[in-house]
């Protein structure tokens, strides 16, 4: 039996040590992993599960790219070293159920996050910005971006050998929103792209500071927008749906600023919202994690609306890749994007403002991603690997090339 930090053995044919004859067995203690914290897209799961899978339609063009298998091989064997972990995200189940083969796509993510996943993203944004409430009350002087407290699952863990997975009932409903949301956030950046095409006479910090300032107005709305729903549910107004009765990140966060700030002896209903107020208008607030990093990737995209002559806006699938990236890029170690995402994270403007350690790769750099994959193998010590040996095998390492021809 494998845990997180030790395992044990039995006999297969006496089953020593066994408990009802009084034996106690070993517990044998493994070496502390320290994994690298890796966020691989959902474009290269995907194509990594078709590399894979010849019933899959679009096998055949992602066959023909021998990268998707290398890749593949790389990021099976590092987990299986105990060298890397790559959570999963909301945003890997929500565009996975978009598709026909969603279960296929959810055991590829499975198998390389492990039971380990980052909370939604909504909830990551909670938590850096009260992060820097904390600063602002005068609590402590830097902001926490610690990945185990934005994890569902213990990443340094030694992994058993069996995934269990539990599937969820998703309806068409569900599916429907979501297509119905891609569709309006398109049109949406349609409109704000042909504005930024125009605005010709602006430079980087003015969108960038634009979105920045934005922030605070649309907690505000959103905030008013479910204690209105909220209000209408329990008049019997409008009808009750989950969706009324749960507080969104606006509310969950307004909520928890005043109880803080209750426990910090201020008192009535006014003065706790001005209290609010001045911090969504502080610089403080301006430097949580998720809003500099949006504000500066869509501050990147407005520059080529403006100056560069891009012509069309950016796909259906930017907004989502905004808020994979502003959320969880203080996190990882690395972090595999579309080729776009990395070429704004970049440029100059945005380096210097965001200063993250995170290495950003793409399809524009893949030879370099498979190197860094490679660095991380050989930075393995004898021990760990004799470890790994011990505990999993001498094959354990071998890529589970089978995965999708098991029946």
């Amino acid at each position: 039996m494998i845990c997180a930090h030790h395992y044990c053995r039995r006999c297969s044919e006496c089953y020593y040590p066994h408990p009802s004859r009084g034996e106690h067995g070993e517990i044998y203690s493994l070496p502390d992993l320290d994994k690298k914290i890796i966020y691989i897209d959902q474009f290269s799961i995907s194509n990594m599960m078709k590399f894979l899978n010849p019933q899959t339609k679009g096998h055949k063009r992602a066959g023909a790219d021998a990268f998707w298998g290398e890749l593949f091989e790389r990021l099976d064997t590092l987990c299986k070293l105990q060298l890397i972990i790559c959570p999963d995200s909301d945003f890997h189940k929500y565009e996975s159920l978009l598709f026909p083969f969603y279960k296929q796509l959810e055991r590829m993510y499975e198998l390389f996050s492990h039971g380990v996943s980052f909370y939604d993203h909504e909830t990551m944004k909670l938590f850096q910005t009260l992060g820097q409430f904390k600063i602002w009350l005068g609590e402590t002087k830097n902001a926490e971006l610690d990945v185990h407290k934005v994890t569902h699952g213990e990443i340094n863990a030694w992994q058993d050998r069996f995934i269990i997975s539990v599937g969820s009932y998703d309806s068409q409903a569900l599916i429907d929103e979501l297509r119905s949301n891609r569709e309006r956030s398109y049109d949406y950046m349609a409109g704000v792209f042909k504005r930024w095409q125009s605005e010709k006479d602006k430079e980087f910090d003015f969108w960038y500071n634009e979105e920045i300032k934005s922030e605070a107005g649309v907690i505000i709305e959103l905030f008013t927008r479910d204690l209105q729903n909220m209000a209408k549910a329990c008049l019997g107004i409008a009808p009750v749906e989950v969706g009324a009765l749960l507080p969104g990140f606006a509310s969950r966060l307004i909520y928890e600023m005043k109880d803080r700030l209750k426990e910090k002896g201020v008192a009535g209903e006014e003065n706790l919202n001005k209290k609010v107020g001045e911090f969504l208008r502080s610089k403080v607030f301006e430097e949580t994690p998720y809003l500099m990093i949006s504000s500066a990737l869509y501050a990147a995209m407005a520059e080529r609306a403006a100056h560069h002559g891009r012509k069309q806006p950016p796909g259906k699938g930017f907004f989502t890749d905004v808020k994979i990236i502003s959320t969880s890029l203080p996190y990882c170690d690395a972090m595999f994007v579309d080729n776009e995402c990395r070429s704004l994270l970049s440029e100059r403007a945005v380096v210097k403002k965001l200063q993250y350690k995170t290495k950003i790769f793409s399809l524009a750099n893949k030879k370099e991603f498979l190197k860094y994959l490679d660095d991380i193998k050989s930075s393995a010590s004898l021990k760990h690997i004799k470890a790994i040996e011990e505990v999993y095998g001498i094959d354990w390492a071998k890529p589970y090339w089978e995965i999708f021809k098991q029946k």
